[in-house]
């Protein structure tokens, strides 16, 4: 028992300091300072700019939104819809590329380590990666708030819960494109497909609800749908039930996603392994 927990401290440890490591390597890279503030811009801004238009003057045409989402911060609700989604898929991105580049590099060992040391060795480096874009995406959303003055409720502590459970399920989602573009070398148009497609379901800057039933079913299995909708919850509903319930179904999905993923990873890279090379979609 006493070995266990000694071992679990040392995985622990070394997720940290993995953690770390990934972090200071994004942060040296000076042009994804610049590329993330003038990309955050160029996507939040339209978006925001589209629903002030479709409200129309001084609002006149809000009465549909309001009796769909339960509310007429409709600003406040694109900002978090906007700023979360290209969170969501930023990291995604990062994590699946950097978790190919590791298995490229040859410093990803899938096969022979523990369960538990393979899924710190896997995340630990990718996770540290994410960190610089949750940064970007608070600042483009204090930014946001700054010019727009959109009124929120102060739920600061249930929101960031739904963030972290929000990252560890983009882990599980991003272990399962790592594996894909470890076998497929130009899987990442797939990768851009299907973030795009979890964007259109998750209502970014109308309620879910203007969806047709088949897209609001589809729409509950993408991370982002129940990121945003746990987001909007803490800060526009102030309904932290609703935020719970969203972070169970964030971890679930971490479990999930993340145990096939580790599977998928695992059967791709047998197969590179025999092929001995990266194939073409």
């Amino acid at each position: 028992m006493n070995a266990r927990a000694t071992q679990l401290r040392s995985e622990l440890w070394a997720l940290v300091r993995l953690t770390r490591k990934g972090s200071t390597i994004e942060r040296r890279q000076p042009y994804f300072a610049t590329a993330s503030v003038l990309l955050t811009v160029e996507w939040v801004l339209p978006v925001v700019l589209a629903t002030i238009a479709l409200a129309g003057p001084n609002a006149t045409g809000l009465e549909n939104f309001v009796n769909l989402a339960g509310t007429d911060n409709y600003l406040a609700f694109t900002v978090i819809g906007a700023t979360t989604f290209l969170w969501i898929g930023w990291i995604t991105t990062v994590l699946a590329s950097d978790l190919r580049q590791e298995r490229n590099l040859g410093t990803l060992p899938t096969i022979w380590a523990s369960a538990t040391s393979r899924l710190v060795l896997i995340s630990g480096g990718p996770i540290g990666r994410t960190l610089w874009p949750s940064v970007v995406a608070v600042g483009a959303f204090a930014v946001a708030w700054a010019l727009l003055r959109f009124p929120l409720e102060p739920n600061i502590g249930p929101g960031a819960a739904a963030m972290v459970c929000g990252v560890l399920a983009s882990v599980g989602i991003a272990l399962s494109w790592a594996a894909i573009l470890l076998r497929y070398r130009e899987g990442h148009f797939l990768e851009q497909l299907f973030l795009m497609g979890s964007g259109i379901l998750a209502g970014i800057a109308y309620p879910v609800e203007v969806l047709p039933v088949w897209g609001q079913w589809i729409g509950n299995v993408f991370p982002a749908t129940w990121m945003i909708r746990g987001l909007r919850a803490a800060f526009i509903f102030g309904e932290l039930d609703d935020v719970r319930n969203a972070c169970v179904v964030l971890l679930g999905m971490a479990l999930a996603y993340g145990a096939i993923g580790l599977g998928l990873l695992r059967v791709m890279d047998a197969a590179a392994r025999a092929k001995g090379e990266l194939e073409w979609v």
